[in-house]
């Protein structure tokens, strides 16, 4: 009875090892979120929202085509993103915005003031082009700067995922406003 006993207690002792990952002891796929993880999500939400928000004042303010698709896919991307991100919080339990602050008070990399929301709304055509592609590539690089962040000290795969393609998208949408904007700049009358 007492060799039956230790088998079992042995048994379970080593089911209990092998359980919380695999034989190098790393980490299970199925952790949770640490602080880092929780941080980007709840931040990257409030700063799509500000692209979707420049990206819907396109259609209105300018007559180029190539900008208006360009704000259509803006919109459509990080849309589902934030859809994916709010998902991720109500499964770990997070609320959308960390405790104690709203988004209005944080200072995320790369966000615009409402002064320059102001100028953007009020800005037409070739004017509007060029503060638009001014104000997104600021934009873009605070959420490349959040996103390396998560790289860095993120825990969650699916997370770093997500941080990995916003860096890959935006970098490629960065460099086409580099292009529109020296094709697009008014020459200087001589």
């Amino acid at each position: 009875m007492r060799r039956s006993l230790l088998a079992l207690v042995a048994a379970i002792l080593l089911a209990a090892c092998n359980q919380g990952g695999d034989e190098q002891g790393n980490a299970p796929a199925t952790a949770a979120p640490n602080d880092a993880d929780v941080t980007f999500t709840q931040n990257m939400i409030p700063h799509h929202q500000q692209a979707i928000e420049m990206a819907k004042l396109v259609d209105s303010h300018t007559k180029r085509p190539q900008l208006r698709t360009l704000a259509d896919a803006i919109a459509a991307s990080q849309g589902q993103e934030i859809t994916l991100m709010q998902g991720w919080l109500r499964t770990w339990g997070k609320p959308a915005t960390p405790e104690g602050m709203d988004h209005g008070a944080m200072q995320m990399p790369g966000m615009m003031s409402e002064a320059d929301m102001r100028q953007l709304r009020l800005s037409n055509d070739e004017d509007f082009d060029l503060l638009f592609l001014d104000m997104m590539t600021a934009h873009h690089r605070g959420a490349l700067e959040m996103a390396d962040t998560e790289l860095r000290d993120g825990a969650l795969p699916e997370v770093k995922e997500l941080a990995q393609q916003i860096i890959d998208a935006q970098q490629g949408e960065i460099g086409q406003f580099k292009q529109w904007q020296q094709d697009w700049k008014p020459t200087p009358i001589k």
